[in-house]
């Protein structure tokens, strides 16, 4: 569950209160477009998601214009992820999301969406649409709303999901070179270079591509990937492990000499990886 309960009800006040100055109570049966959110919220309070959902959409269907509805269909993304339905939590964020682009619940909404995908991240060894998906709604939140605190939330969740995504890519190309299809293994490792160079991976990805490269017979690629594996992570085993790679088979580590600017992975352009 994202929420405590009680920040769950606050939540649902402060709604509420952004509304109206009308005061009101939980489970008060009603027609008007106040009383049936109040309801949905005292349903949602005692966990009677259910019946929540089913009021709220019927707020949408009666009262399509109000403030309220708009607001329902968050917390109905809400009762059904909290049912465990993610993919029609999904669709009816995606939906407020779509119909409401300046509302000021839409960081709460794209964290929410991104979450009923990241609740479904699989294990390494399968599909990662979830992932993917995850990963591109919690990246649009932090571009869209960096100031949010469901911007710094999706943080930490960005950064799982990048080591999740980057070991994938490790995993398939570790498959490609073992098979000997090289030039595919090394288009994978690249992938980890480029699009997940902060995560733990990336040492053992360079090195593996030093493998592909000496088995290839790419000295001068060689030489340059263990010059940034040297300058970024001098303490790696995988540093250690290309160096006794490079004297096996006696190639001169000291053919070219590389400016700062050359090695230092933060300073590199995604795009200079296609070259090596």
């Amino acid at each position: 569950m994202i929420f405590p309960n009680l920040i769950l009800v606050l939540l649902s006040l402060l709604l509420f209160s952004c509304s109206t100055s009308e005061k009101s109570q939980f489970n008060v049966q009603s027609d008007s477009d106040i009383g049936m959110y109040n309801e949905a919220m005292g349903y949602i309070s005692s966990k009677k998601y259910e019946e929540s959902i089913e009021i709220l959409n019927e707020l949408e269907l009666q009262h399509p214009y109000s403030e309220l509805a708009s607001r329902g269909q968050v917390m109905a993304g809400f009762a059904q992820y909290s049912l465990n339905k993610y993919d029609e939590a999904i669709l009816t964020l995606s939906k407020f999301i779509e119909l409401n682009p300046n509302h000021q619940l839409l960081p709460y909404a794209l964290y929410l969406k991104g979450y009923s995908y990241y609740e479904r991240m699989p294990d390494v060894t399968l599909d990662q649409k979830f992932s993917v998906k995850a990963y591109d709604v919690f990246s649009e939140l932090e571009n869209r709303y960096p100031n949010s605190s469901y911007a710094k939330k999706s943080k930490k969740h960005i950064k799982t999901l990048q080591n999740h995504l980057a070991s994938k890519e490790m995993q398939i190309g570790k498959y490609y070179q073992k098979e000997g299809f090289l030039l595919a293994g090394i288009k994978r490792y690249k992938v980890i270079l480029k699009d997940y160079k902060r995560t733990v991976h990336v040492p053992e990805s360079i090195y593996r591509i030093i493998e592909c490269y000496v088995s290839l017979g790419l000295r001068n690629q060689s030489i340059y990937l263990y010059k940034i594996l040297n300058y970024n992570f001098p303490k790696s085993v995988w540093k250690r492990e290309a160096l006794d790679l490079l004297k096996e088979y006696k190639v001169n580590r000291n053919l070219k000499k590389y400016k700062k600017k050359e090695l230092d992975l933060e300073k590199l352009d995604s795009s200079a990886f296609d070259l090596i």
